[in-house]
């Protein structure tokens, strides 16, 4: 078992050629766990990626697309965005999310 404070992980923007989500990473052998950032007006370019992803708002608001359907999510709302799903998302307003992705073998 391993054990983390997120306050103590690095911060770094996770994937800067397509987004500006900015914060900690913990990953496991199989999952991964972000916790991160939007600033107003930023976000993810449309991508797609082989991990499934689950995104939780804790705050803020986002404008959301993935495939052909586009919502607002905003605190307590969650979104599942399957693999090679292309998606995209604009904050808002400053927005903090936990994000989870499952782990797939290069």
């Amino acid at each position: 078992m391993k054990t983390f404070r997120l306050e103590k992980e690095d911060k770094y923007t996770i994937s800067p050629h397509y987004s500006t989500a900015f914060g900690e990473t913990v990953k496991g052998t199989k999952v991964e766990m972000g916790h991160y950032k939007y600033e107003k007006g930023t976000g993810a370019q449309p991508h797609h990626h082989p991990e499934e992803q689950i995104i939780c708002i804790l705050s803020g608001k986002i404008r959301a697309k993935a495939g052909d359907e586009e919502f607002e999510l905003g605190p307590g709302d969650a979104v599942w965005i399957p693999s090679e799903t292309v998606h995209s998302v604009t904050a808002l307003e400053e927005t903090y999310f936990f994000s989870f992705k499952d782990i797939v073998p290069k």
